[in-house]
């Protein structure tokens, strides 16, 4: 049976079929059970993608309502992906350079020798791994991974909030925690060769360094759900192809690529309309929010990494989150994780956006 709707795609068995018929069928609709336009096909995505009046925030709340005000609220307010000002775009060139000019192989982070890998290590390291791959790719020292990687989960944890409540305070913590963290290495005398390329670039450019550090926050941010469910989907896909134990790099890129291809971790993403426009024929009123369903695009042009997005928001790190991912699935093979059993009994966990696989969970109470 098909989704009844593309946020209930995310998390369905097979959503696949139903993204082929809904960007051949329509490509672009309004969806009264969400209040939602939907864009499926690529020509309508990269249409409203390019729009000027389509922000990736409401033009009325440019951060969270519940983070305001705070640290957390700075600090998602300085992240470039969340942002669509001139200074924003111009730091995103930057950034975007500093990724391709980086030389570095993965850094993997690497499971305790404790015995059999459970169902609860595997999602705890879905969570921790992309973070601490993307900070040694960043230049941070080995004894800030840790740190990062809960800080992030922290932070993330407080973004759906309607209202300031626990979960908020954590928040702010976490994001001052970051802020001042990154800051200060990014800063420092002795800080990484990578490091001191990127401040000095972010001089040359009048860039602030709490602005850059904000943004190294902001790579860390990028890599945790998405990186967890590309890493995630592997193991399910090696799971169901009844590998276990020791693979080759090459195997295990494969199997991330057939992943990226077949089952990616990022379905949607979103934009805010701030005018009027007529997009494919259709007049989308100001104030209106398009949800833009890249899995369905997906299905029409699959070498085109709609998962990573594309145009001016598209994601600068895809080949490197390509790699984090099958350096660390080459790991959890090697750890000898279970995959026959993880791909045997798992859901999706209920984000309306990224596709992540949970493989702790507790049993269905007896009917």
């Amino acid at each position: 049976m098909f989704p009844a709707h593309p946020l209930e795609a995310v998390t369905h068995a097979a959503p696949y079929p139903y993204y082929a018929a809904l960007a051949r069928d329509r490509p672009l609709y309004r969806e009264p059970a969400l209040d939602l336009w939907i864009a499926s096909h690529p020509d309508a995505i990269r249409a409203i993608m390019s729009h000027p009046a389509a922000r990736v925030r409401p033009p009325a709340a440019p951060v969270p309502p519940a983070l305001c005000p705070g640290p957390a609220a700075t600090l998602f307010g300085r992240f470039v992906r969340m942002n669509d000002s001139v200074p924003h775009t111009q730091l995103k060139g930057l950034l975007t350079d500093f990724i391709r000019g980086q030389g570095r192989h993965p850094e993997v982070m690497a499971w305790p020798d404790t015995g059999a890998l459970t169902a609860n290590d595997i999602d705890r390291y879905l969570a921790a791994a992309p973070v601490h791959a993307q900070a040694a790719f960043l230049g941070l020292p080995p004894s800030v991974y840790a740190d990062c990687a809960a800080d992030i989960s922290v932070f993330l944890s407080g973004l759906p909030e309607v209202s300031a409540g626990p979960k908020t305070a954590a928040a702010h913590a976490a994001a001052e925690r970051l802020q001042g963290r990154l800051e200060s290495h990014l800063q420092a005398p002795q800080a990484s060769p990578a490091l001191r390329r990127l401040r000095e670039a972010g001089m040359r450019a009048d860039l602030a360094p709490a602005l850059l550090a904000a943004n190294l926050a902001g790579l860390l941010f990028q890599s945790c759900e998405a990186g967890a469910g590309l890493l995630g989907n592997a193991l399910v896909l090696a799971g169901r192809r009844g590998l276990r134990g020791a693979v080759s790099d090459g195997q295990a890129e494969a199997l991330v690529d057939e992943v990226l291809r077949t089952d990616p971790p990022v379905h949607n993403t979103r934009r805010f309309l701030a005018a009027g426009i007529e997009i494919c024929g259709q007049g989308i009123e100001a104030g209106q929010t398009v949800l833009l369903v890249l899995a369905a695009a997906a299905m029409i042009e699959p070498e085109a990494r709609w998962p990573f997005g594309a145009l001016g928001h598209a994601c600068p790190g895809a080949e490197l989150a390509r790699r984090h991912a099958a350096a660390a699935l080459a790991h959890l093979l090697h750890a000898d994780a279970d995959t026959v059993s993880l791909a045997a009994r798992f859901r999706y966990r209920p984000l309306p956006n990224a596709r992540v696989p949970q493989f702790d969970f507790p049993k269905e109470p007896s009917q």
